[in-house]
């Protein structure tokens, strides 16, 4: 049996700038850019929300007043789509998703200043971070990449990350782990933050999914600025040789929903496992080849 329960909040930085989406982000946040008709904020929540997290805070930015709008209530949008079930529905899952949060990052200094910028909204609690333009699609439930980092800390009680296997030639783009395997239990020694590919410890990659004692904020606190930022992999790593971190290897299908050809792989994803286009679709792909 095990005697931890997993954390009930999240934190979801979401004050960038999304300057790879240019110009669609002048007005769009890319936190709201569509999978398929759900906002990448919307599945990131939803993704939450199956791992047992009753409250999001969202670390928005002033100038970023869309995502305040998306979770504002419509009527008047209601009562137009009142006679079709289908688009009802897809209105009310907005309002089902987890309870709302909104927290401002002023200044863009890392990862890591987003984090503590929420540190009064946490009030002392252990919390997931999920960064929503990593996109995950399972294929089951199962796959759920936070409802994973659930079970691993129920049982641990210790702070645990999500690694991801990616070629050796894309690890210089991302933050990397160094690991001791202690009888199938991923033990995190050290994390690097793009490496050159012949420096890298691993291929384990970062992929945006955490799930953190609240102790972490501590030692964002103690994080010297590198580069004018905090980073996130520097805090990470001071946990782990005080505390202890986890790391835990998930296969769920992954995109890079921060790059053009990333996010138009993920839609094409879905997509083809969406029962109501996937025929049409990959006729589509087919022709087009």
């Amino acid at each position: 049996m095990s005697n931890f329960n997993s954390p009930e909040v999240a934190v979801i930085p979401a004050a960038g700038k999304g300057t790879r989406f240019l110009p669609s982000t002048k007005a769009t946040p890319k936190e709201l850019h569509p999978l398929l008709s759900k906002p990448l904020l919307h599945h990131s929540m939803e993704e939450l929300k199956e791992a047992g997290v009753k409250e999001i805070i969202l670390v928005n930015h002033p100038e970023k007043k869309g995502l305040n709008k998306y979770f504002e209530p419509h009527d008047e949008l209601k009562s137009v789509v009142s006679s079709k079930p289908e688009l009802l529905e897809a209105l009310d899952s907005v309002e089902a998703l987890p309870k709302m949060t909104m927290v401002y990052q002023n200044e863009q200094k890392g990862l890591a200043h987003a984090i503590s910028c929420a540190t009064e909204a946490i009030n002392g609690r252990n919390f997931f971070v999920l960064l929503p333009d990593e996109i995950f699609i399972p294929q089951t439930l199962n796959e759920n990449p936070s409802k994973a980092l659930a079970e691993s800390y129920k049982e641990s009680g210790t702070s645990v990350i999500s690694l991801l296997e990616v070629p050796k030639d894309q690890v210089s783009s991302y933050g990397v782990a160094k690991f001791e395997d202690n009888d199938g239990q991923i033990k995190i020694v050290d994390l690097v933050e793009k490496p050159k590919i012949e420096d890298a410890p691993s291929n384990l990659i970062l992929p945006g999914r955490y799930l953190f004692d609240n102790k972490i904020l501590d030692w964002i606190q103690k994080t010297p600025e590198r580069n004018g930022e905090v980073q996130l992999t520097d805090a990470m790593v001071s946990m782990s040789k005080e505390q202890g971190l986890n790391g835990l290897i998930t296969d769920c299908p992954r995109f890079d929903g921060g790059s053009v050809l990333g996010f138009l792989k993920a839609n094409i994803f879905a997509g083809l496992k969406d029962d109501k286009i996937s025929s049409d679709l990959r006729l589509f792909i087919e022709q087009a080849l």
